[in-house]
C-alpha cells in the first residue's frame, strides 16, 4: 500500500484527498494545512493532520507527497520534498516563475526522484483521442485552434487576499491548463501575442485575456478568456470532469485542418465526405466520436501510484511542464507590454 501526504487542503486539495480515498493502491497517511479547520476534514480521511509540512515530513513513513499549495508556495514546498527523497505530483503550474520552475526539476534529479506535473486534461479520454487525431493527420494539416474560457467567478472565490493579486489571475490559474492542452495535442508554441484586462473587478491581476499564438508546425491558434462573463464556454463547464461545475452542453476548443475539424468536448468531427467535391459550396457531412469516459483525477493518481512504484515515467515531467510555464509567463510579459513574445 503506497502512503500518501497531502500538503494543503483547499479545493483542490479535496479533489486529491477524495481520489486516494477512492484508490485501493494507496492511502492518505498524512495531510499538512495552515487552517486548523482542516484537522477534521484529514481526519475523516483517517490522516494525521499537521500545520507544519516540515514537521510532517521529518515523520517519516511516506512514499510520495501531492502539493496542492498557491502558486507562489510550489517551489519551495516541492523542493523540501525533493530533499526528503519523496517523489511529488505538483499542482499546476509547475511554480510561479521560471526560475522557481528549473529549481524544483534540479532538486528533484540531484535526489533522483520522480516529479509529476498536475495536468490532469492530459488523462481525459477524450483528450486523448484529439490528440491522437490531430498528431495521426486526421484533420489533414492542422491550420488553427480556437479555445474559448469563458466563465463568472463568484466573490467568495476571491476571498484569499493572493486571489487577487498578479500570478493568481485566469492566465496563471486557468489558462495554464488550455496552453498544456494545447501543447499536448498541437505541439510546441513558437510565439504568443496577448492584451489582458482587469477593468471589470478592478483587482491587480487581469479577469481577461485575448491571446493569439503560432505554433512551431504554423498552425495559428487563439484563446478568449475572462472569469467575468455570464458564459457557458469553458472547459469546466463542458467536460463533466467535476460534479461541483453545472454541465453545460456546449463546446469549448475547435481544431480546424486542411480535411476536417473537429470540436471538444462534443467530439463532433465535420469534412467532405465525397473527394474531389470538396469546396466551400459543397456540402459537409458530420460524424459524432466517441471514447469510454474516465476520471482523469483518478486516472492521474494511478498514474502517480505508477511513477512511484518505478513502473512508469511521468506523462507531465518537470522539463515538460517548464515549457507550459515558459508560455504562460510569455503571455503575462506580452500582456504587459503589448508586444509579442518568442519562444
Amino acid at each position: 500500500m503506497i502512503r500518501l501526504g497531502l500538503i494543503g487542503l483547499g479545493w483542490i486539495g479535496r479533489v486529491h484527498a477524495e481520489m486516494v480515498h477512492r484508490n485501493e493502491e494507496c492511502r492518505l497517511s498524512a495531510v499538512c494545512d495552515a487552517d486548523p479547520a482542516a484537522r477534521e476534514t484529514a481526519e475523516s480521511y483517517g490522516a494525521e493532520f499537521f500545520s507544519d509540512y516540515e514537521e510532517m515530513l521529518n515523520r517519516g513513513g511516506l512514499d510520495g507527497v501531492i502539493v496542492a499549495l498557491p502558486t507562489p508556495l510550489h517551489a519551495s514546498a516541492g523542493m523540501r520534498c525533493a530533499e526528503a527523497g519523496l517523489p511529488v505530483l505538483m499542482e499546476k503550474p509547475l511554480a510561479l516563475t521560471e526560475e522557481e520552475g528549473q529549481r524544483l526539476i534540479e532538486a528533484a534529479e540531484r535526489r533522483r526522484v520522480p516529479l509529476l506535473v498536475g495536468y490532469h486534461r492530459r488523462f481525459n479520454p477524450k483528450v486523448g483521442l484529439v490528440r491522437k487525431i490531430v498528431r495521426e493527420g486526421g484533420l489533414g494539416r492542422l491550420v488553427g485552434a480556437v479555445v474559448i474560457w469563458a466563465l463568472f467567478k463568484d466573490e467568495g472565490y476571491f476571498k484569499p487576499p493572493w486571489r487577487r493579486e498578479p500570478g493568481a489571475g485566469p492566465v496563471f490559474n486557468n489558462l495554464t491548463h488550455e496552453i498544456d492542452t494545447l501543447r499536448f495535442v498541437c505541439g510546441e508554441i513558437a510565439r504568443v501575442q496577448a492584451e489582458t484586462g482587469n477593468e471589470v473587478r478592478g483587482f491587480a491581476v487581469e479577469d481577461s485575456a485575448c491571446i493569439t499564438l503560432r505554433f512551431r508546425s504554423g498552425a495559428l491558434g487563439s484563446i478568449f478568456a475572462s472569469d467575468t462573463v455570464a458564459s457557458p464556454w469553458a472547459y469546466e463547464l463542458t467536460a463533466g470532469e467535476n460534479e461541483e461545475f453545472p454541465r453545460q452542453r456546449e463546446d469549448c476548443y475547435y481544431f480546424m485542418g486542411t480535411e476536417a475539424s473537429l470540436t471538444f468536448p462534443g467530439l463532433k468531427k465535420t469534412f467532405y465526405r465525397d473527394s474531389p467535391g470538396k469546396g466551400w459550396r459543397e456540402p459537409l457531412a458530420c460524424e459524432a466520436l466517441s471514447v469510454v469516459p474516465e476520471n482523469p483525477y483518478a486516472r492521474q493518481l494511478g498514474h502517480f501510484c505508477q511513477v512511484i512504484e518505478g513502473n512508469e515515467e511521468p506523462l507531465t515531467s518537470g522539463e515538460d511542464a517548464l515549457g507550459t510555464l515558459r508560455a504562460v509567463l510569455a503571455i503575462s510579459r506580452s500582456g504587459r507590454t503589448g508586444q509579442a513574445v518568442h519562444l
